[in-house]
């Protein structure tokens, strides 16, 4: 898929491996995509996170939309990859892609980005977990550049068992939606047994994290009606536009299931569902700090 999406930009993206340092002394793979033709204005960075329960996945599954964005807006993307349960056990995930966004914030020269010209920051269902937390974190830790941007694709955001009372009218899909396709209640159990997730931890569930969410960045979801994380991401969409005041932008795919485009290819909205990625993080790209 990935060498299929860089076919498809027709030698306009090019594309390379880097390594990451982390803090334990191990290089953590990377893919760089950046404009084939040289600008002479700076260009932004777009950085991903896949998804995969903790469990699976590499890079390459956000390379298609890296790959697009760079097309479609002559930034520089960068895909991440972590440690994978069950031999990386929680947090291993967050703190190999944290380590590489502090790593990005110093190094971001050598990626030919300028971060002051927009620094977005993503990720697909368990990698939207992570640029959840890595957002807050870096909010937290003061980091600069700040984020100008931060994209949320089905992610995990909130665990049942941490839902807080306010909320629990409007978080019905995890018991709804129990039985779907492509991402059930059993998977869901079993992703969590495998990264002995803390359910209870603001680091799984960031919807709780301590500090609050004021001062994060415009924000853009895609969310699945069908989908067990469903209300997650919607009441946390509610909490950040209505209490905090954040810019946010959502494309809603009713009755459809969670990753269903890799899952059902010729399915109409799998051809719209990228195609609304590449507006989003443009939506995203319009705001610089």
């Amino acid at each position: 898929m990935a060498d299929k999406a860089l076919s498809v930009a027709g030698g306009h993206v090019k594309a390379r491996e880097i390594s990451i340092p982390m803090r334990d002394g191990r290089q953590s793979r990377a893919l760089l995509y950046q404009p084939t033709k040289q600008a002479e204005t700076p260009k932004p960075l777009i950085v991903l996170i896949h998804g995969g329960g903790f469990c699976y996945g590499s890079a390459d599954m956000e390379a298609g939309n890296c790959i697009r964005a760079v097309e479609a807006y002559g930034c520089v993307a960068l895909s991440l990859s972590y440690r994978l349960a069950p031999e990386a056990k929680f947090p291993a995930a967050t703190d190999d892609c944290w380590d590489a966004f502090k790593w990005i914030t110093k190094h971001a020269e050598e990626l030919e980005a300028d971060l002051s010209k927009g620094f977005i920051l993503g990720g697909t269902s368990a990698g939207g977990n992570i640029a959840s937390v890595l957002s807050h974190l870096a909010l937290d830790e003061h980091v600069l550049p700040p984020l100008t941007g931060l994209y949320l694709n089905v992610p995990l955001l909130l665990a049942p068992e941490a839902v807080p009372e306010k909320w629990s009218e409007l978080y019905k899909s995890r018991q709804q939606n129990s039985q779907s396709p492509v991402l059930n209640k059993a998977f869901m159990d079993m992703y969590t047994e495998a990264y002995a997730a803390d359910v209870q931890s603001h680091v799984w569930s960031p919807f709780n994290w301590p500090g609050g969410h004021q001062g994060l960045p415009a924000t853009y979801f895609q969310v699945c009606g069908l989908d067990v994380l469903r209300d997650e991401a919607l009441i946390y969409e509610k909490v950040l536009r209505e209490e905090c005041g954040t810019p946010t932008k959502v494309n809603l795919y009713p009755g459809l299931p969670h990753m269903f485009v890799p899952n059902f290819p010729t399915h109409s909205s799998s051809i719209k569902y990228p195609e609304d990625t590449t507006k989003g993080l443009g939506w995203l790209l319009s705001f610089t700090s």
